[in-house]
């Protein structure tokens, strides 16, 4: 083998090992602790055993589901590492090869030269994709198997898409819709070739076979785990009833990520991608228009398809949840190779070249610093609750609620001591549809509002007040309260000076406190 394709790639690796090496020690998200917990309880059980006992406070105990069951049971190598920060460190390092890999592999079979440098320009297209791209998260997969799917539509067999649609289903339920929308893009594209009369390859899945491969595999992914009808009800509640309560406009405490991002900030945080995007769009339907892919039907199919998929997941990420966005960055950079082979000799070759790779670099030198902020401030640290963790399964009875102020802190709880009980466990939605009374309760105290006293309902003076002591001993049945001072100062100060609590440990980010009786005893 030359030298010349192996270079490219040992960049890319490089750039890989690169992205993760610039968060140590840090983790890049607190999800990550909950899903290899959740795989270390199946190590340390069984498999088959969805029950969740352990978030005493969350639809998903109620239900004894797990809506990623598959992806947790592909995690189960990683718990053997036998420490919780580089088994995430490790795992996230795996995901990320896995999903470059099947980038670069969905271009080399369909025949993109230069597949390695195209796989690159995704990687590092967006900052803020950039560090999504290195959690250990099941989205990694998905879109891996997603973008593989498109290219087994356009060139493959039925029974290849049906087993990526299935595996999606499996690994991520709540995101099996994604592998259905991918077949529908590329059906509606081979429909519309179709009704003008042009050249199209035969060689691709026909479009119905196509959307019904799809669905056999989704549903087969959703049938092949423990209690499937109890998981679709938790993939509803993540999905339908997430969507009626963000209408609402209720200030409930979601994740960050399932915010819309506004055309502003799109802007500032991706402006180089979007401005190709745009600029890829326009060029794909003026080809289409002169007929420029006629020659290469199955190229136009590829292209057309990517771009659409890559569209609806761009109005998602502006109306619905900004976490779409590495479906638009990965859809999109897939029909980048496509315009790139047929434009660029047409406007110069060379000097387009040399303008593009002056643009590269100073993009370059943008993302690193935008990459810089986020590892500076969303990136967690490795030991987040570790030693509060610790504390707690050797001076608490097993089975004992521990009271956290904030709902994220359940992943690191639970990844370091499965001996206690948490709260909600994972998105606040499953907190919610277990209890609104008590999620309010909740509310009030995490988000700082009120600490002596909270409110069952939204606004405060629709519901009724209670004493927070009582609520904590009475409503949450718990006898430990974790809480992050910096991040919930007055709940803090509360605990500190109020008679009723006690504190029994205090690190350098966070503190517990024993809940005491009136007369200064633990309650029963």
């Amino acid at each position: 083998m030359s030298r010349a394709p192996t270079l490219p790639g040992i960049v890319l690796i490089l750039a890989v090992l690169a992205a993760h090496v610039s968060l140590f020690p840090k983790i890049a998200d607190l999800d990550g602790f909950y899903h290899l917990g959740h795989a270390a309880a199946y190590a340390e059980g069984s498999i088959f055993d969805t029950s969740f006992p352990w978030a005493t406070q969350s639809v998903i105990s109620d239900r004894g589901a797990d809506l990623w069951w598959g992806f947790h049971v592909v995690l189960l190598p990683f718990t053997a590492l036998g420490s919780v920060e580089w088994g995430v460190r490790v795992g996230a390092v795996a995901l990320t090869l896995v999903l470059i890999g099947a980038f670069y592999a969905t271009l080399r079979r369909l025949g993109v030269s230069g597949a390695s440098w195209w796989t690159l320009v995704f990687f590092l297209a967006v900052p803020n994709v950039l560090f999504r791209l290195v959690m250990l998260r099941p989205h990694m997969l998905s879109l891996a198997a997603c973008l593989l799917l498109l290219s087994v539509l356009v060139r493959g067999r039925w029974w290849q898409a049906t087993l990526l649609a299935t595996g999606i289903a499996w690994m991520h339920l709540s995101l099996a819709w994604a592998p259905l929308a991918v077949a529908g893009a590329y059906a509606f594209v081979r429909a519309v070739e179709r009704a003008l009369g042009v050249p199209r390859d035969p060689a691709g899945v026909p479009p119905i076979a196509a959307l019904a491969t799809v669905t056999l595999g989704v549903t087969a992914g959703w049938l092949l785990r423990p209690h499937p009808i109890e998981t679709g009800a938790l993939a509803g509640v993540q999905i339908i009833r997430l969507l009626a309560e963000k209408s609402t406009q209720e200030p409930l405490t979601f994740a960050v990520e399932l915010y819309p991002l506004s055309v502003v900030e799109l802007a500032r945080s991706s402006w180089l991608f979007l401005a190709v995007w745009l600029g890829a769009v326009a060029l794909a339907v003026r080809a289409c228009v002169k007929g420029a892919f006629d020659d290469a039907p199955r190229e136009r199919t590829l292209l057309v398809s990517a771009l659409l998929v890559s569209l609806a997941f761009l109005l998602l990420t502006l109306f619905s949840a900004r976490r779409a966005m590495e479906y638009w960055v990965a859809f999109g950079a897939l029909a980048l190779p496509f315009l790139w082979a047929r434009m660029a000799p047409l406007a110069g070759g060379r000097a387009v070249r040399a303008g593009v790779a002056l643009v590269i670099a100073g993009h370059l030198g943008w993302g690193a610093w935008r990459h810089g902020l986020n590892v500076d401030l969303v990136a967690s640290r490795p030991d987040t609750m570790a030693e509060v963790a610790r504390f707690l399964e050797a001076n608490t009875a097993p089975g004992d609620v521990v009271f956290h102020g904030k709902w994220d802190n359940f992943g690191p709880l639970f990844a370091h001591n499965r001996s206690n009980r948490y709260l909600g466990g994972m998105d606040p939605i499953f907190q919610f549809s277990h209890d609104p009374r008590l999620y309010w309760e909740f509310f009030y105290i995490s988000a700082d509002i009120n600490v002596a006293w909270t409110c069952d309902a939204f606004p405060c003076a629709s519901g009724g007040a209670t004493d927070t002591h009582r609520v904590l001993t009475d409503h949450f049945g718990t006898r430990w309260v974790v809480v992050e001072p910096n991040r919930n100062p007055r709940f803090a100060l509360y605990l500190l000076n109020d008679p009723g609590y006690r504190l029994v440990l205090e690190t350098q980010h966070e503190a517990v406190f024993e809940v005491l009786t009136e007369s200064g005893a633990p309650p029963a």
